[in-house]
């Protein structure tokens, strides 16, 4: 009975070696012989892509373009964790409907692209010229935007901004 768990033993220890060393079909051999190694990931965009994004938000808020200015977001985005575009859609408007002229510059942005997503970090500054009176605003404060891709576009999944209090 020993020896036939030895000799059970030592076929299989032998056949080890054979099996580990078949290619597997989703590797692709490295330019060392000797190792393997997966291909790189895409990344979901590129830093122009991400750039050319940002000019459009720029530009797009500063004219108080309200359905150019949603269109960058995606039908599931949520703004500060909470609501949905109808919430959005609401909040721009009545903010562009009482500003007279905004002036908006973002500075200082860490973006981070990855397969499926683009995290951009950055500070805001937005002056706001109010329409009843005249009276001018200041907003400032850091910023984040989650980017995802739908139909080959950027779009904006998730905005969260933080207002810092203006002498």
């Amino acid at each position: 009975m020993k020896s036939v768990r030895l000799i059970a033993c030592i076929l299989i220890a032998s056949a080890l070696p054979l099996r580990m060393s078949a290619p597997v079909l989703s590797q692709t051999v490295s330019r060392d012989p000797g190792r393997l190694s997966r291909p790189a990931p895409s990344l979901m965009a590129t830093d122009k892509e991400v750039n050319d994004f940002f000019e459009k938000y720029t530009e797009r808020y500063q004219k108080k373009d309200l359905d150019g200015f949603l269109w960058l977001f995606s039908l599931k985005a949520m703004q500060n964790q909470r609501g949905g575009l109808p919430e959005i859609r609401q909040t721009y408007s009545d903010f562009f409907n009482r500003s007279q002229s905004l002036k908006n510059s973002i500075e200082g942005m860490k973006i981070e692209i990855y397969q499926n997503a683009v995290e951009v970090k950055a500070r805001y500054m937005i002056d706001q010229i109010l329409k009843e009176r005249g009276e001018k605003r200041v907003w400032k404060g850091s910023i984040r935007w989650v980017l995802t891709k739908e139909e080959g576009t950027l779009k904006i999944l998730s905005l969260d901004y933080h207002h810092e209090r203006t002498p």
